[in-house]
C-alpha cells in the first residue's frame, strides 16, 4: 500500500490540474431523471390525439420503436418532454426516451438558431486546440476521436462530439441542430447518429407524437424510483467485519451520501468509505469512465515532464535488477481504468482512476482505493450491490 500513497503525493497537483481542465471545458448537460415502474413492458404510446399538435415538439422526429431499437429494450413510459434535464415540461424542449430499467436517450432540437449554438461547440475546441503543451493538445485531440475511428455521415451539414463527453453529438443542417445524448444508455455512438439521422429526414414533416401529453406519466413513473436510505443499513457490522475485518467503531453515515468503515491503523488510517448516487449512477459511471481516461491519457502523454518521470518510477515494476519505469500504457491504465465484468452484484462496472465504482438500478456506488486493501474494497462494494 505504500506505492499507492506515495503516488497520491506526487500526482495530487497534476490531478486536481487536469481535472480542472477536463471538468472546466466540458459543456455537458446534467442527466435527465431515471425513475423505475413497476410495469413490466412498454406502455402504449399515444400518438397525439389533441388537436394543438406542436410541430417544435422534439418528441415529433422518432418512432419510439426506432429508440426501443438502439437502447435494446422497451421504453417504460411514453417519449415526454423536458425543459430542463430532471423535469417532465409540456413546452420543454427536449425528448426523454426512458426504458424501466433506467437506460434513456435524450434529443434536444433547436429549429432555428442552431447555426450559432452550434458554433460555440466549435470555439470551445478551438480553445483547446490552443493548448500551449502540444502533447497536452495531442492527448485532448485523440479523445475526440469516434468509436470506431471511421468518419460518420448523414443528414447534416457538420457534426461533432462535445468537447470533453463520451456521448454527447451534435449535427448541425442548416439553422437547425439536433443533439444527442446518449451518455445514460449503453448506445455506441454510431446508433446514435443514426437516430440523428433518420430525425432530420423527418424534421420537415414531423410525426404526429404529443411529447408534452406524456409528462404526467413521466412523473408517476418518478414515484417508482429507489429511494435513498442510509448507506450503513444497507450491511450489519458483522457482514461488513466478515469482509474487510474488526473495526474501531460503528460504522459512520453522511446522510445518505456516503458510509465509512475504519479498521486499526497501519501507520496510516484504514477507512473503507462507500459513495452512493442514487439517481443517474449509470449516466455518471459512464461519464466519470471517459474522464478517468482522458486524465489518465492526458498525464501519460506528458513526454519529459519531470512529473511524469515520477509516476513512471513510482508505478515500476520490480525486477531482478532494481525498479523498471513504468511504461506510458501502464500510466495510461492506472490513471485511467477499465471495465470488468458483470456478476450477480452489479450491471456494470470498472476501476475509475484511483478508485472502483459499480452500477446497478441506476444507483452508482464507488470507493477509493488508496490506503485500503483493493480485494476487499470491491468485495464490500459488491456485498452492499446486493442488498441494491
Amino acid at each position: 500500500m505504500g506505492k499507492s500513497i506515495r503516488f497520491h503525493q506526487l500526482t495530487a497537483s497534476v490531478l486536481l490540474v487536469s481535472s480542472a481542465l477536463l471538468l472546466g471545458c466540458s459543456s455537458k448537460t446534467p442527466a435527465p431523471g431515471a425513475a423505475q415502474t413497476a410495469q413490466s413492458g412498454a406502455p402504449p404510446f399515444a400518438q397525439g390525439d389533441s388537436e394543438n399538435f406542436d410541430t417544435d415538439d422534439p418528441c415529433s422526429l422518432l418512432e419510439p420503436k426506432e429508440v426501443e431499437a438502439v437502447l435494446g429494450a422497451p421504453l417504460g413510459t411514453p417519449p415526454f418532454r423536458g425543459s430542463g434535464p430532471y423535469d417532465p415540461a409540456v413546452d420543454g424542449d427536449h425528448c426523454i426516451y426512458k426504458t424501466a430499467n433506467f437506460r434513456y436517450i435524450t434529443l434536444g432540437v433547436t429549429f432555428t438558431g442552431g447555426a450559432q449554438a452550434y458554433s460555440m461547440v466549435n470555439f470551445g475546441k478551438k480553445l483547446l486546440s490552443g493548448a500551449s503543451d502540444p502533447n497536452l493538445n495531442k492527448a485532448i485531440k485523440q479523445s475526440f476521436k469516434l468509436d470506431d475511428g471511421t468518419e460518420l455521415t448523414g443528414e447534416w451539414d457538420e457534426a461533432s462530439l462535445m468537447p470533453m463527453n463520451c456521448c454527447i453529438f451534435e449535427a448541425l443542417r442548416g439553422d437547425q441542430l439536433i443533439e444527442i445524448d446518449f451518455t445514460g444508455s449503453s448506445a455506441t455512438l454510431r446508433q446514435a447518429a443514426s437516430l440523428i439521422d433518420a430525425a432530420f429526414k423527418r424534421i420537415d414533416s414531423p410525426l404526429k407524437i404529443d411529447g408534452g401529453a406524456n409528462v404526467a406519466a413521466a412523473a408517476e413513473l418518478e414515484k417508482h424510483r429507489m429511494k435513498p436510505v442510509n448507506p450503513c443499513s444497507l450491511l450489519t457490522r458483522a457482514e461488513v467485519e466478515a469482509i474487510i475485518g474488526k473495526l474501531i467503531a460503528d460504522p459512520v453515515a453522511h446522510g445518505t451520501d456516503s458510509c465509512a468503515y475504519e479498521l486499526p491503523p497501519v501507520g496510516i488510517r484504514q477507512v473503507y468509505e462507500l459513495h452512493f448516487t442514487w439517481r443517474n449512477g449509470y449516466y455518471d459511471w459512464r461519464q466519470n469512465g471517459h474522464v478517468a481516461e482522458i486524465a489518465g491519457g492526458t498525464v501519460a502523454k506528458m513526454s519529459g515532464d519531470v512529473v511524469e518521470h515520477q509516476l513512471q518510477q513510482e508505478l515500476g515494476a520490480q525486477t531482478a535488477s532494481g525498479t523498471r519505469p513504468a511504461s506510458e500504457a501502464e500510466v495510461t491504465a492506472m490513471l485511467g481504468g477499465h471495465e470488468v465484468a458483470a456478476n450477480d452484484a452489479w450491471e456494470k462496472a470498472a476501476d475509475q482512476g484511483m478508485g472502483f465504482a459499480a452500477v446497478k438500478k441506476d444507483v452508482l456506488v464507488t470507493i477509493d482505493l488508496r490506503g485500503v486493501k483493493e480485494s476487499a474494497a470491491r468485495n464490500l462494494v459488491a456485498a452492499v450491490m446486493r442488498k441494491i
